[in-house]
């Protein structure tokens, strides 16, 4: 099983050898987000004004197998690890991810790479992590470097996080300080994109929404719940309810299904969209999480 492996991942690299001979493609443009988990975040908002602004676009979404489904209808997609991902990711002019692409990928002179980021600094990031107990143990910094020496230009949501980036992330990229574009839908919403975002998810008119968006901490090697969520459910009464979305790092487990069950705590985990679970909630509550800002 050992020797099939490698030998089908040297006919890969191989593959995809030969197809950075290629010219390189002026009109594909390459998608990713969350190490390609879906269709969503800042490269989704990008993408979407890219096609309306470029409509010649070739726009190419890179996801994993198991998130197939959560691409849209009529939304280009290859899948990680394919022949044909590794054609696009040759051959493409721009790169939009809000991580880094792996190591594999070659950057090419004449391409154009663009980190959108997906949050705000509030917690450890980059080189900044070196010291911290487990994630400090953990990464490989030279590697994260080399991949950050690919990009060309970095997204930053606020005057706040642009000196923190570049401290942390420092190489030769520029700076884009222009806000982050998931949130234009957040900035520009109307009350009936409000009430839409809530029908949606079924909350009824009167009906007090709770976002709990908790996330993980770089100091802990696994996730450490903060709030008892069954007590804190059952003490807002029945004319709330508590969407809770769990940080995608961790399996909520069996509690979070039987709250579900129960009707007390919807599980929004697998929604697409956080700015539309953000339209519809009346309060946000967190513990550690960057959602803070864009809710704000």
């Amino acid at each position: 099983r050992r020797l099939v492996v490698r030998a089908s991942a040297r006919r890969i690299d191989r593959y995809y050898r030969s197809r950075l001979e290629q010219p390189i493609d002026d009109k594909l443009a390459v998608f990713g987000a969350y190490w390609f988990r879906g269709y969503s975040c800042n490269p989704r908002a990008i993408y979407e004004k890219a096609r309306e602004l470029v409509p010649g676009m070739r726009g190419v979404w890179v996801v994993y197998p198991r998130s197939v489904g959560a691409i849209p209808p009529g939304v280009e997609y290859v899948v990680a690890g394919t022949r044909e991902y590794f054609d696009v990711i040759a051959r493409a002019r721009y790169f939009v991810n809000n991580v880094n692409f792996p190591d594999h990928l070659v950057k090419r002179d004449g391409t154009l790479h663009v980190m959108t980021h997906h949050g705000t600094p509030l917690k450890t990031m980059g080189l900044d992590l070196r010291g911290t107990p487990v994630a400090g143990r953990r990464m490989n910094f030279e590697a994260l470097i080399r991949r950050c020496e690919r990009w060309d230009f970095s997204v930053s949501q606020n005057a706040f996080t642009t000196p923190i980036w570049e401290r942390v992330y420092p190489t030769s990229y520029e700076s884009l300080e222009v806000g982050y574009p998931r949130n234009d839908v957040l900035a520009n919403a109307t009350v009936e994109d409000v009430r839409r975002a809530r029908a949606e998810l079924g909350i009824a008119p009167g009906q007090t929404a709770i976002l709990y968006a908790p996330t993980h901490r770089e100091y802990h090697a696994q996730y450490t719940p903060v709030l008892d969520l069954a007590r804190f459910a059952e003490a807002l009464g029945p004319d709330h309810v508590v969407l809770a979305r769990a940080h995608y790092f961790y399996d909520p487990g069996r509690l979070l299904r039987e709250l579900h069950e129960a009707g007390r705590v919807r599980d929004v985990a697998a929604h697409p969209s956080v700015e539309e679970l953000c339209l519809a909630a009346d309060m946000l509550v967190t513990d550690y999480s960057s959602l803070m800002f864009d809710y704000g």
